[in-house]
């Protein structure tokens, strides 16, 4: 009896994998005829126009999935595989590389008993997840790069759409819609907003969406100043013209920012994909495995500020007092080898950056308040800051209006200086 009703079992798994727009299974699953996941089913949280299949033909686009990881919870490092697994087409993925940065457990056997493609390698002496990023991306062999991060549950066809983006541009830097994991309830998984990331004059990362002028129903993808850096498609031929990440930024904070300004000023762009839904375990700082130290942070900002926004040096100084009197070892040859890469190929300015791409930042750079400094300071915020941001207070945000005005007149010079490389260039 128990034998029969294995047999129906299987037999009815075998008829839901032939319905149109259920994800795949991986082929080991449905031989063994079942395949045993922790992680709980995350809803699918695609606008209703997305397509339920895709045709294109990505075989020339396989993928390192890269996977660094510090102190991360064994649950959530093996559930984020577990979800690759089941909703990746597996013809797509030519290896997984997880990096363990310093852990004690690299989780070598386990890892490598989910998937024969799986890599391992394993630092003792803790890199920072700058140093592991690049040492990752140097370990891949397949010609697409997707930087991935152990705390993330990927949804139904998620990967297909970000590919068919490179596809059409091979310089960009293709992203897709995070949705919400609370940090204390890694079971639930909910839709997030709609929403662009760029940085603000102390360059924090954060998030907008002038006028909603990103509904929640979009399909279409649309192009965003900056990424959040720690999950995203890139052609690996592209990151490796683009020279990696500094590494004189130490441990954590900044590569993210340092990839934005390469990417849009060095010829490429950066979209996001609201077709493509990756869950992800957002935590703030006292729910993180592992302690940052700031004032590193800071340092690496400063050091990323002299470099791309040398020109507007002194604003970030403004928001970052702190960073005064920082030094740092090896800026002669990272200016050097950023003109190099100037030269190559031929990267914008700041002020370009600021005037085709991030208009909220150079309508910003004349109403900056910092929260710290008191009445009769020229920096003293009049008023409580805006919601989410650090550097402006109410009142001061770049009206909708505006934004849309000096978002027409950056397509329209767009389309003056003759055709784009067949990508997205409207919201």
């Amino acid at each position: 009896m128990w034998r029969q009703f294995g047999m129906i079992r299987f037999m009815a798994l075998w008829m839901l994998l032939q319905l149109p727009g259920l994800p795949s299974i991986p082929a080991a699953a449905v031989a063994d005829g079942e395949r045993k996941t922790h992680f709980r089913m995350p809803t699918d949280s695609r606008p209703r126009g997305c397509p339920k299949d895709v045709s294109t033909d990505l075989s020339n686009y396989t993928v390192s999935i890269i996977i660094p990881w510090h102190m991360e919870k064994w649950e959530h490092l093996r559930d984020t595989m577990e979800s690759l697994l089941h909703f990746t087409n597996d013809e797509l993925v030519k290896e997984y590389i997880f990096v363990s940065d310093g852990n004690p457990n690299d989780r070598k056997t386990e890892l490598k008993a989910m998937s024969p493609k799986v890599k391992v390698f394993a630092s003792e002496k803790r890199m920072g997840l700058i140093r592991t990023k690049n040492f990752g991306a140097k370990k891949a062999t397949a010609p697409v790069l997707m930087f991935m991060e152990g705390h993330c549950i990927v949804n139904r066809l998620w990967l297909e759409p970000l590919l068919q983006r490179l596809l059409r541009d091979p310089r960009a830097l293709v992203m897709p819609a995070l949705d919400y994991i609370p940090q204390t309830a890694w079971g639930e998984y909910h839709q997030g907003v709609p929403t662009m990331w760029r940085y603000e004059w102390n360059m924090n990362l954060i998030h907008t969406n002038p006028g909603n002028i990103i509904k929640f129903e979009r399909t279409k993808p649309y192009e965003s100043p900056g990424t959040s850096g720690g999950i995203f498609v890139m052609m690996r031929s592209w990151f490796e013209e683009l020279e990696f990440f500094d590494e004189g930024m130490m441990e954590w904070g900044g590569d993210h920012a340092e990839l934005s300004f390469k990417t849009w000023r060095c010829g490429g762009r950066i979209e996001v994909v609201p077709c493509s839904r990756i869950g992800h375990l957002f935590r703030d700082p006292e729910h993180r495995p592992y302690p940052v130290d700031v004032n590193r942070v800071v340092k690496n900002y400063d050091r990323l500020a002299q470099i791309w926004w040398k020109d507007h040096y002194s604003y970030f100084r403004r928001m970052k007092p702190e960073s005064e009197g920082m030094k740092h070892k090896g800026l002669e040859r990272v200016h050097e080898s950023y003109a190099n890469l100037q030269k190559k190929l031929n990267c914008k300015d700041h002020q370009w950056y600021m005037e085709n791409v991030d208009f909220e930042m150079n309508w910003e750079k004349d109403r900056l308040c910092h929260p710290h400094w008191g009445p009769g300071h020229p920096d003293h915020c009049k008023n409580a800051l805006s919601y989410g941001k650090f550097t402006i207070a109410q009142g001061d945000d770049m009206p909708p209006k505006l934004y849309m005005q000096a978002l027409k007149k950056a397509l329209a010079s767009k389309r003056n200086r003759g055709p784009t490389r067949n990508a997205s260039d409207e919201l």
